[in-house]
């Protein structure tokens, strides 16, 4: 399986999740370059949560698989008031979910830490 796939299917499971979990789901398909702002809104209770999806391979994420746009895109979703962004990565069939707030400062996180 190619990492699209493997991506695109965790995207999918995320989706899936949130939504067992009452929430209203919207996955942003990428537009004709393949861009996104991020993979994810997930709603509920009035509770709009930004979501960016990750596989993870390595026991440490690099946030340098934030993309510019994403990262950018995190920033103008917190200037409108929302709350805050998180980055859900899947390393060795377990998630962990990361709080932008967390990720913007370093360079990598240790998942295992988490």
């Amino acid at each position: 399986m190619n990492n699209k796939k493997i991506g695109t299917d965790f995207e999918h499971e995320v989706c899936e999740m949130f939504a067992r979990k009452g929430y209203w789901v919207h996955f942003i398909v990428p537009d004709a370059r393949g861009a996104q702002p991020f993979d994810i809104i997930a709603v509920k209770d009035g509770n709009a949560v930004a979501i960016d999806c990750k596989t993870c391979v390595a026991d440490t994420f690099n946030i340098s698989r934030l993309e510019d746009n994403q990262k950018m895109a995190f920033e103008k979703w917190l200037k409108c008031g929302n709350s805050m962004p998180m980055v859900i990565v899947k390393h060795k069939n377990k998630l962990y979910v990361l709080p932008y707030d967390e990720l913007k400062f370093r360079k990598s996180i240790k998942l295992e830490d988490k």
